[in-house]
């Protein structure tokens, strides 16, 4: 792997961090009341957005916390599409590296 081929899959994953950090603010500032947590009598904190989104960031999706409203399920559905094309873009370099 040369320079140029590191610094693509370090700026992918540093591009994918910054998502992360961005959804997560984003979730944690808008109304509590778009979010519902898997365990009702605790409320949502920053580690739990946090967690929230690198969990859809990753593909992973742990269903620790529901989005109860359209605004919400609007942003998930944006921050998931984000992941599948940075995903594209990393798997088809990898693949034209192969060849």
């Amino acid at each position: 792997m040369n320079i140029s081929d590191y610094n693509i899959v370090k700026y992918t994953f540093l591009f994918n961090l910054l998502v992360i950090i961005v959804f997560a603010l984003i979730y944690a500032n808008i109304s509590p009341d778009n979010f519902k947590p898997l365990n009702p009598r605790k409320g949502l904190t920053y580690i739990d957005y946090f967690f929230y989104a690198i969990t859809i960031q990753t593909g992973i999706g742990l269903p620790d916390i529901t989005t109860i409203s359209n605004l919400a399920k609007i942003l998930v559905s944006i921050q998931s599409l984000i992941f599948m094309g940075s995903a594209f873009i990393l798997i088809t370099f990898i693949l034209r590296k192969k060849q």
